[in-house]
């Protein structure tokens, strides 16, 4: 699978008057990142999914993103650091938006796992460190 905004998450923002997607808020409205396993147990991408509960293969707890922004229709944040990565060979990672609501209610926004550096990557305690283009993580 290649890289993709969530088709759902697209549609949301442009069908529905929520106020619960906008990704540069802070707590507890955070834009947050979580590593997916890839292959038997882990995680496959379907344009169908949209909640964090969609999710399977989840390797480590979920990182909130720092220094959102926006700016000319370009999404950017800042690197993040998971620490002591253990579990399945992380295959990709998926962006979702976090709200005071149950995990049923984040909506996913974003699927990684082609031209990323470092991955796959066998966990092995260490860290992971995940760096963004200075050109920002994506464009509407």
């Amino acid at each position: 699978m290649a890289n993709s905004v969530y088709p759902l998450w697209k549609n949301a923002l442009m069908s529905e008057l929520a106020t619960n997607k906008s990704l540069d808020q802070g707590p507890p409205n955070n834009c947050a990142l979580v590593l997916l396993s890839i292959g038997a147990g882990g995680y496959t991408y379907s344009d169908f999914h949209q909640w964090y509960t969609d999710l399977t293969g989840i390797v480590n707890v979920a990182k909130a993103v720092t220094s959102p922004s926006l700016t000319s229709n370009v999404f950017s944040v800042a690197g993040l650091v998971f620490t002591g990565v253990t579990g399945s060979t992380i295959g990709a990672f998926a962006m979702f938006r976090q709200n005071s609501g149950a995990n049923t209610t984040w909506r996913l926004v974003l699927y990684e796992d082609t031209n990323v550096i470092g991955l796959p990557m066998i966990p092995n305690g260490g860290n992971l460190l995940v760096t963004w283009s200075t050109q920002g993580v994506f464009a509407l």
